[in-house]
Parts: C-alpha cells; structure tokens; sequence
C-alpha cells in the first residue's frame, strides 16, 4: 500500500474531512454550551422558578396573560435560543465524527483489499513467463 492510494481513495478523503469538521463542531459546541449555560444559571432568580401561575379562569380582563420581557429575562432568552443552537452543533459534530470515522474504515478496508489482490495477481504482459492455459502449473525452465 502506498500513499497515493490513500489519498486517491475518495472514502478515505471524506472520512477524514468529516472527522476534522465534526471535531471542530464538537469543540466549539462543547465550549458555547458551557459558556451560555453559565449566563443563563447567572440571570436566573429563585424568585422566578417558584411563579405561581393561576388558570386562565381566574385572570382578570385586563390582566395579561405574558408580561413583556425585562432586559434581564431577555438576554436570558437569548442565551437559551444561543446555548440550544450550539447543543445542536455539539451533536453534530459527534455525529459527523462517528460518521467520518466509519466511512474512513471502510475506506481503508478498500484499500487493503485492493493492494492484497494487486500482489497475488499474475502480470498478464510478463514476458518471461511461459505462455500456457490459465491455472495450470509452470513446467520448470
């Protein structure tokens, strides 16, 4: 097996772009997450997880029933919607990992298997090899 035909081998390329993008997505992802699921734990108040919601029979007419958002509860929000986008991409990226790996696998079981039959393979335009009926045995020179 020689290099050339590892990075010919289109399996063998697609595998190894995918393990690259996927490990930079997993990374990246791993990191975002982190760093917005410690904004989000920093705005939350203990106030806020203990609301008492009453049922809509029970509002008044002029009651709304979602109060605007404060800046406070808003860059939370956004800070959820950001550390969802990057949880997805941290998946992905795992995904894209295993993906790449097996498609690299089989890229290289490929490749193996063709050097393997390119050594036991006779050379057809040999010149010094006798000339008789394929498979059967040499007569001694």
């Amino acid at each position: 097996m020689k290099l050339p035909d590892l990075y010919t081998d289109w399996k063998i390329v697609v595998g190894l772009g995918l393990v690259m993008l996927g490990a930079a997505n997993w990374i990246l992802g791993v990191e975002r997450t982190q760093i917005y699921s410690r904004m989000i734990i920093a705005h939350q108040h203990p106030a806020d997880a203990a609301t008492d919601y009453r049922s809509f029979d029970e509002l008044d007419e002029g009651a709304a029933v979602l109060a605007p958002l404060t800046a406070e509860q808003r860059q939370a929000s956004y800070a959820t919607a950001r550390m969802d986008f990057y949880h997805a991409a941290f998946l992905a990226g795992r995904a894209m990992v295993l993906i790449g790996l097996l498609i690299t696998l089989l890229g290289f079981i490929t490749v193996i298997q063709q050097d393997s039959r390119r050594a036991f393979r006779r050379p057809e335009d040999d010149p010094h090899l006798p000339r008789g009926l394929p498979g059967a045995p040499r007569a001694p020179q």
